[in-house]
């Protein structure tokens, strides 16, 4: 493990939009034929603009991911566990990050979003069709002036941080879980 500034990161590591810059200009036709072949997967109802009405939305099923992005992600990324799974985390991470109110909070959330980046560079290969839709995936997030407001909060308190981050990417036995379920970060 190496510690290093956050500002060192680019900050990147808190935008799923620039997580997915090393996928950007990929093929997406290639994307939309592994969609076409994956096999319907049960989306949560639309959450309308209920799910716009606070910051952390309607998670109906209780996965940690926002049933809007819910649907996004079950409509533009294929079959794959991992794709999906990785995918799902770095949206629980991000989602810990609006919620958070204070430096602890947003630590766990930078630590979530870290590992789950990891977990995304270890499987770069199978997330490059899909580069596209994760940065469709990016506005939709903070897609409320208050969740805005909220990530800006939560970013400016990560760059006031040290993050530890690994030096090789590997896809290991935490990155088959929820993110938000991994003990080392829970307060």
């Amino acid at each position: 493990m190496t510690t290093v500034r956050i500002r060192q990161l680019a900050a990147g590591c808190l935008a799923l939009g620039l997580l997915a810059a090393s996928w950007q200009g990929l093929v997406p036709a290639q994307a939309a034929r592994l969609h076409a072949a994956a096999p319907a997967i049960e989306m949560p109802p639309d959450p309308g603009e209920a799910g716009r009405a606070t910051l952390a939305g309607i998670d109906s099923n209780g996965n940690g991911v926002r049933d809007d992005l819910e649907r996004h992600i079950a409509r533009h990324f294929g079959r794959d566990d991992k794709v999906l799974r990785a995918v799902a985390n770095a949206v629980i991470a991000t989602q810990h990050g609006i919620l958070a109110s204070d430096a602890d909070g947003s630590a766990a959330a930078q630590a979530m979003l870290v590992h789950a980046g990891d977990c995304m560079g270890a499987i770069a290969s199978e997330l490059a069709p899909y580069g596209d839709a994760l940065w469709r995936l990016r506005p939709l997030i903070d897609d409320t002036p208050e969740r805005k407001e909220a990530m800006a909060a939560h970013m400016a308190r990560v760059l006031r941080m040290d993050v530890a981050v690994r030096e090789e990417r590997r896809w290991d036995e935490r990155c088959a879980g929820r993110v938000d379920e991994v003990d080392e970060w829970r307060h």
